[in-house]
């Protein structure tokens, strides 16, 4: 998610300074930039985890782009210990740096860069159980650090510890930083799995479809709860500085979270959904041989109809909450952390002054802001059977693939993959198209179109991305990889994809 403008102190440029766009940007997750208004009132568990090593990754890239730099450096000094421990630096020879008046650019990725760049952090895997064939998955960054983080894998099953294992896959879109979503892909499934189990024990060792939603809303909202409401205990313990200060980083931030949950025996798919990751179902109709895209996630932002009717009834008396399509200019309406829309303002005081609390949302800027919570992590929840017929596939996503091309868009896309994969018909690198003058920028950002279409890559997440990203438009794709934080967070997000792809029913 977006946090270009969202600093500690204040926003980059100030409302009256921001240029006009001809044209809609990307959305940003927080926006502070409203006109002010005055105040109306004063064990079997396999869980893969690739948030922290995809942090580790964009920090990495970070060491790589100075990597001259620091090799010049190793170079032109050298290490040894002296007495009492002390290292002896001998001082850097500049004149080795030579007398050019050249100035050395970065290079710019090739079409094999390219290529390279969005598969540096593709996966594929091959079964799981009877059920799923394959699933693929990637991440492109474009904050850096990368806000987005995902897991995947198996974990026992809730209601039968003989029975098969269940599945699940989940992208969790961070904002304010990018504490929480990788927190989540350590917490968030075992506060799961003990409600699913608690559920169970209470039930009889079964768990219906209800059972199975009601555990999944008691485990985020409780995993939200523990981190948030915690605060004001934290900061009155007796911990040191620095401990409080660490347990208070996540709930700063804040992440959309989209988790799902396979049970194989069933064929059924659960989606739990805060905030605007989507999750979309594709099969191709045993009858007509077309491709049919089921969302099965509703985007939870300030834009929705039913989200903002929600927030009128729970805040009647606070007409001026939703604007613009957001939260007190907070684009997600469900989310986990963001403590600063959950705490009261005394305790928010308190962090601000004491703890580096986030000066947003700001009080100059939404006078009307009272107590709330104006944020839930309670998430909708949706059932779905797996069809026993023909093929079908789930595309898990987070926004930044989805600000990009639509639900049937990416579920085409995955179709054609999966033909080319099959026929070997349809696919391979393009010839050279000219697609007129490249533009990334006010008046244009990444957006799929049906004729720049290409089938080329392995990995069905990395087809989508780089889809998403220009297609067969190689001079598109290169320019909005070559862009690099802060510049790209004006053209794309990051971007977090899996693909799941199902078997049909025995006989079928």
């Amino acid at each position: 998610m977006s946090t270009r403008h969202l600093f500690r102190h204040r926003p980059r440029l100030d409302a009256s300074m921001r240029l006009p766009h001809p044209t809609p940007r990307l959305a940003r997750r927080f926006i502070s930039t409203e006109t002010p208004t005055k105040s109306s009132s004063s064990s079997s568990t396999i869980a893969i985890s690739f948030a922290a090593g995809l942090t580790c990754a964009s920090l990495a890239s970070w060491y790589l782009s100075r990597s001259t730099q620091s090799s010049n450096s190793a170079q032109l000094s050298t290490t040894s210990t002296g007495k009492g421990g002390y290292k002896d630096l001998t001082i850097p020879d500049l004149n080795k740096l030579g007398l050019s008046g050249k100035i050395t650019y970065a290079p710019v990725p090739t079409s094999e860069g390219v290529t390279q760049q969005l598969n540096e952090n593709a996966f594929s895997l091959l079964g799981g159980g009877k059920l799923v064939k394959r699933y693929d998955g990637t991440q492109v960054a474009s904050n850096n650090p990368c806000e987005d983080a995902f897991i995947h894998g198996s974990f026992a099953n809730p209601a039968d510890k003989s029975g098969e294992e269940w599945l699940t896959w989940g992208v969790f879109d961070g904002h304010c930083g990018w504490q929480m979503s990788n927190l989540l892909t350590t917490h968030l499934i075992p506060f799961v799995r003990r409600a699913l189990s608690d559920s169970s024990a209470t039930n009889g060792g079964k768990l219906s479809e209800e059972a199975i939603q009601k555990a999944l809303k008691s485990a985020f909202t409780t995993l939200d709860d523990t981190l948030v409401k915690s605060a004001s205990a934290t900061i009155d313990s007796d911990l040191p500085f620095a401990e409080k200060a660490r347990r208070l980083e996540a709930a700063y931030a804040g992440a959309c979270a989209l988790l799902t949950l396979l049970d194989p025996t069933s064929r059924t798919l659960t989606v739990a959904s805060t905030g605007d990751c989507r999750a979309v179902l594709g099969h191709k109709s045993p009858s007509t041989g077309q491709w049919v895209t089921t969302d099965l996630s509703k985007d939870c932002t300030g834009a929705s109809p039913d989200e903002i009717a929600r927030i009128q009834a729970q805040f009647p008396d606070e007409p001026e909450i939703v604007k613009h399509g957001r939260v007190w200019g907070m684009q997600p309406s469900r989310t986990f952390g963001d403590g600063m829309w959950k705490w009261p303002m005394a305790l928010k005081d308190r962090l601000r002054n004491a703890y580096s609390g986030l000066s947003l949302p700001s009080a100059a800027r939404y006078g009307a802001y009272k107590e709330g919570p104006y944020l839930t992590a309670e998430p909708l929840v949706t059932t779905t059977k797996i069809p026993e017929q023909g093929t079908s596939f789930v595309i898990l996503a987070t926004d930044g693939l989805w600000d990009t091309m639509t639900s049937a868009q990416a579920v085409e896309l995955v179709g054609k993959w999966v033909e080319w994969r099959e026929t070997g018909k349809g696919g391979g690198k393009p010839g050279k198209v000219d697609f007129g003058e490249t533009i990334l920028g006010r008046k244009g950002v990444c957006k799929f179109e049906e004729e720049k279409t290409t089938v080329q890559d392995n990995n069905a997440a990395v087809h989508l991305v780089r889809n998403g990203l220009g297609g067969a438009d190689e001079e598109m794709v290169r320019g909005a990889l070559t862009f690099r934080y802060p510049n790209s967070r004006d053209i794309r997000d990051d971007i977090t994809v899996q693909v799941v792809f199902f078997a049909p029913a025995k006989g079928q």
